[in-house]
């Protein structure tokens, strides 16, 4: 069984990965390198927040969120990923749970990016 639904999060992920590729050359022809980013991130909030409230109202099955949530949103942009923990934490209001989580995840990101390329800026000078 877990087998089937590693596959389902796996061909979903393709499927969205290939789209936002395909998203970001068809409008980058201009130069404008975030537009297309910030684009998919919307849409790909739009879908989650769609498919989370279809799921949590038993009207999507386990198998077509793992497929189309985890998988195809996850492979479009993590940030839906994001926005939507996000809204939970509001949802419950659990503000300061909320608060953290995007202070932390911004924080650690830029931190993370930051420290990496340092860190390979100097193994390959």
């Amino acid at each position: 069984m877990i087998g089937k639904l590693l596959v389902l999060v796996f061909v979903g992920g393709g499927l969205g990965s290939t789209l936002r590729y395909s998203f970001s050359l068809w409008l980058n022809q201009d130069g404008i390198k975030w537009i297309p980013t910030m684009l998919v991130n919307v849409l790909g909030c739009l879908l989650l927040g769609t498919l989370l409230a279809y799921y949590n109202k038993e009207q999507l099955s386990s198998s077509w969120y793992l497929f189309a949530a985890v998988g195809f949103c996850g492979g479009l942009t993590t940030f839906s990923t994001f926005s939507a923990e996000f809204f939970l934490f509001l949802k419950d209001q659990n503000y300061i749970a909320a608060t953290g989580y995007v202070a932390a995840t911004i924080v650690l990101g830029i931190a993370a990016i930051t420290a990496a390329y340092a860190f390979t800026g100097k193994l390959i000078n």
